[in-house]
């Protein structure tokens, strides 16, 4: 006899939330102008680093929280 075959989230199987990455990271969405995007990625792209740890140490200089 086959063990029954046990699903979770919403009834099929894979449902439900999805988990958490390893690195326990998630994302985030922002609306800006095409102008302003371009300007983010250039700036980005000058100073070596990813978007969204470059925009990480600009929000750190700025803001001593």
């Amino acid at each position: 006899m086959e063990a029954e075959k046990k699903y979770t989230g919403y009834g099929y199987h894979g449902g439900g939330r999805k988990k958490m990455s390893e690195s326990g990271r998630k994302q985030m969405q922002l609306s800006l102008q095409q102008e302003e995007i371009d300007f983010i990625k250039k700036k980005a792209s000058e100073a070596g680093l990813p978007v969204s740890r470059f925009v990480m140490q600009c929000i750190e200089s700025c803001c001593k929280c």
